[in-house]
This record gives C-alpha cells, sequence and structure tokens, in this order.
C-alpha cells in the first residue's frame, strides 16, 4: 500500500477482512462489549500498521457524534427522491441534525462506496434506499448493529429496519378505481427489476384484474431502467395497436409516469379522451398535461418522520430495536 495515501476504515476493513461499520466502533471505542477481543486487537494491529491517523476533531467530541445522517438515494433525477429529501431533512432539523445526501443511481458498486463513504464522514445513522442486489451489504451494515433504516425498498423474510409503502396496495386500489371508472382494457407499464417494492406493485394490478374477471394476458410491460425514453415509448405504442379497445394506462411509479406523458406530450396523444391515465406517487408534473391524472399518493410524510424518528432513538439509546412497518396511502381522484 502507498505510504503516501491517506488510510480510510475501508483499507483497515479490507486488510482485516471486517466490514468498515466494525472498523469505525473499535476505533471510536463504541460497543467494545459486543465485539469479539481478538477481533478487536486485529482491527487495532492493522489500523496500526497502516499508520492509520484518525479525525481527532470527531473523537474529540465527548459525546463522540457528529449528529449527522447519511441519507443514501436511488437516483437523485427522480422526482421521488426530491420529495422524500425534504422531508426527512426538515425532520432531522427539529433534531439539530445535519444531512449527507448521496445517490447510487441504481448501480451496486455505488451503493456499497456510498456506505463506506459516509461511515469513514462518521455519520451517526443511515437511512437507505436500497439498490437492486444490496442485500449481502446491508447483512453486514446489520450484524454491526450500526444504527440504520430502509425506506421504500426493502427485503422480505430478513430482520432489517425498514419503514415502507404498503406498495401491493398501491396498485391494487389503483386498478379496483379504473375498474370502478368501466375500465375494462387496462395496460400496466411498470419496470423491469427484482425489487421487491416493484414486484408487489405487479402483484396487486394482477391481482384486482383477477378479481374482476379482466385478463392481464400482454397488458404488463416492463420498461428497462437505463432505456426508459426508448421503452415507455414503444410499450405505450404496443398496447395502442394491440388492442384498439384500450381504456386505461397505469403507471407504476411517478418517473415512468413522466416519461409516458412527455411521449404524448411531444407526439400530440391527447389520449386520455379515451384512455384513462393512473399513476402510483404523486408530483407536481402532472398538472401540465392536458387532461386531470389521479395517482396514489404514498405516505411520505409518515415515513419520513418515523425512520428519522427511529434513528435518533437507536442513535441516543444505543438499543437492538427492530422497525419493520408498512403503511398505507391514499388515492387522490381528479
Amino acid at each position: 500500500m502507498s505510504k503516501t495515501k491517506k488510510i480510510q476504515l475501508k483499507d483497515i476493513a479490507e486488510e482485516a477482512n471486517v466490514s468498515t461499520a466494525l472498523v469505525s466502533y473499535v476505533l471510536n471505542g463504541r460497543h467494545l462489549n459486543r465485539i469479539k477481543k481478538e477481533t478487536a486487537d486485529r482491527i487495532k494491529e492493522v489500523a496500526k500498521r497502516l499508520n492509520y491517523r484518525p479525525n481527532h476533531f470527531a473523537k474529540g467530541l465527548k459525546t463522540q457524534k457528529s449528529n449527522t445522517i447519511g441519507l443514501i438515494l436511488a437516483d437523485l433525477d427522480n422526482p421521488f427522491s426530491t420529495q422524500i429529501t425534504r422531508i426527512i431533512e426538515s425532520e432531522l432539523l427539529s433534531y439539530k441534525y445535519n444531512v449527507l445526501i448521496g445517490s447510487t443511481y441504481e448501480k451496486e458498486d455505488k451503493f456499497k462506496e456510498l456506505i463506506e463513504v459516509f461511515i469513514n464522514r462518521q455519520v451517526d445513522g443511515l437511512i437507505i434506499l436500497p439498490t437492486e442486489n444490496s442485500k449481502i451489504e446491508i447483512e453486514r451494515l446489520h450484524s454491526t448493529n450500526f444504527p440504520y433504516v430502509l425506506m421504500d425498498r426493502y427485503f422480505p423474510n430478513t430482520s432489517f429496519n425498514y419503514i415502507v409503502n404498503d406498495n401491493y396496495f398501491s396498485t391494487y386500489s389503483a386498478t379496483k378505481q379504473l375498474i370502478k371508472n368501466n375500465r375494462k382494457k387496462i395496460g400496466f407499464i411498470t419496470l423491469q427489476s427484482n425489487l421487491f417494492h416493484i414486484i408487489e406493485r405487479k402483484r396487486g394490478f394482477i391481482k384486482a384484474c383477477k378479481e374482476a374477471e379482466i385478463t392481464t394476458e400482454n397488458m404488463v410491460k416492463e420498461i428497462r431502467l437505463a432505456h426508459f425514453d426508448e421503452d415507455v415509448a414503444k410499450e405505450i405504442d404496443a398496447l395502442r395497436q394491440e388492442y384498439t379497445d384500450l381504456d386505461a394506462i397505469l403507471f407504476s411509479t411517478d418517473r415512468l409516469t413522466m416519461y409516458g406523458l412527455k411521449y404524448m406530450i411531444q407526439h400530440q396523444l391527447n389520449i386520455t379522451n379515451n384512455i384513462e391515465i393512473m399513476a402510483v406517487d404523486e408530483a407536481k408534473f402532472y398538472d401540465i398535461y392536458s387532461s386531470p391524472i389521479s395517482y396514489y399518493k404514498q405516505p411520505l410524510e409518515e415515513m419520513g418522520q418515523k425512520a428519522v424518528q427511529f434513528l435518533i432513538s437507536k442513535i441516543n439509546e444505543n438499543n437492538s430495536d427492530i422497525i419493520q412497518e408498512t403503511v398505507t396511502g391514499e388515492l387522490v381522484i381528479k
């Protein structure tokens, strides 16, 4: 290792074959009663050998707290990220906490990097909107009892901390409303993803249609994450060409809705005269479209407030509590 390189916690973690969070705990004297002595000694030996120089300002604080939370977003370009950031910042302000913000842009390697960066910055806790295939990294974080909570997205059948929207109910209720509006040929545009919240939204749509004996065969169109513009346009055209009696389109995210409306405006397709548009997630840009758009409003305020409250409590009380809560939003009918 280069002598001129500034040694960071992740360098020690790699050398000692442990997590970055565990290195942070040992070198900051936190939770030592929960860490094996031989593991702590190995981390200290590696830190000494690599000539690690800690942040003396942070270590000098009597509370050993930075009063800072790391917020890991999935995509800063997504309108959802803007809303949730505002809510979390506002809630943290009431506790006199600051927030550091990073975006993974849905990339697994960036997700891992951000966790290391924030822990090196000695944040007191993390609020995380995880990417696909990030379960192993969260398992490592969870095993250290580092304060964190997942939002919006989570992994079922785990002991991870999370506060999420009822994603099944979001599309189930939206589809039921379309059926109530006498829509019988409903297209569903969603993401091609193994993220559980996306899977649940698809399940909600299919369940509501099945109950009403409405076919979903070839009505579900999945969009690749890196090809929003191309795929949304292609799938809207496919639905219109395949089904001349198409009378509704449900978009499973606000970003998909945005690309859908963009395409319709560019091609002067005022199709909502005959085809009702409904969306999951609230967004201000819906108002620019020529026809009103109903949507499922996620309970973001409640989710953000509960996430912050849980995290601050875990930081202050140094407990091993786990939170797993699903909250329900509401339909906004235009």
